[in-house]
């Protein structure tokens, strides 16, 4: 297997996990109420363990990069981290997250977005297309973020269709990092 696939593959995985989890909470929002925490739990820790494993794959890569891109990869390590920490604790237990449901929700898809926004601005290109693309999928999970802090959603149904709309961007913006860098990687041979 090519080994630059086997370091894309934990955010193509990670991506489509969260994905489908977006899908499902929009089809199925009052079975997804009932059992919340444990699926955002689930979400929350496979999206760490996918970026940590991502991490430990390229961290030989990263020390070879400059100074700006290894620093921004220690901040979203250290944001997977928490993630899966947060996911345990949402798994162990699920009766204090529907409360809590919003605010986490809102907090994971503003970090998300800023640490996704921070690192696509090392690499932004105006000319190219993709990364405006990715660029505004950033900003896009930053406004999800301040929607969901905010609390301007009435009613559980509607924060978790919302949500799942924003996981949809979210899982959608990784695979799209990983595309466009293997597109950059192919065009620079």
């Amino acid at each position: 297997m090519d080994p630059k696939l086997v370091k894309r593959l934990p955010s193509y995985i990670g991506g489509l996990f969260v994905i489908i989890a977006g899908i499902i909470f929009i089809l199925y929002p009052e079975i997804t109420s009932s059992s919340i925490g444990i699926m955002m739990g689930a979400i929350f820790f496979v999206t760490g363990i996918t970026e940590v494993i991502g991490y430990v794959i390229s961290i030989n890569d990263l020390k070879k990069e400059k100074y700006g891109v290894a620093v921004s990869a220690e901040i979203a390590f250290v944001y997977s981290l928490i993630l899966m920490a947060l996911g345990i604790y949402m798994v162990i237990e699920p009766a204090y997250v529907l409360p809590l449901l919003i605010q986490v929700t809102g907090l994971y898809f503003l970090v998300d977005g800023i640490v996704k926004f921070r690192r696509e601005m090392f690499v932004f290109d105006k000319k190219d297309s993709g990364c405006i693309i990715i660029a505004l999928m950033s900003g896009l999970l930053i406004l999800a973020g301040i929607l969901l802090l905010c609390n301007v959603f009435y009613g559980t149904r509607n924060v978790i269709v919302f949500a799942g709309l924003s996981f949809i961007v979210s899982g959608l913006d990784a695979m799209c990092m990983q595309i466009m860098k293997r597109d950059e990687n192919k065009t620079r041979k």
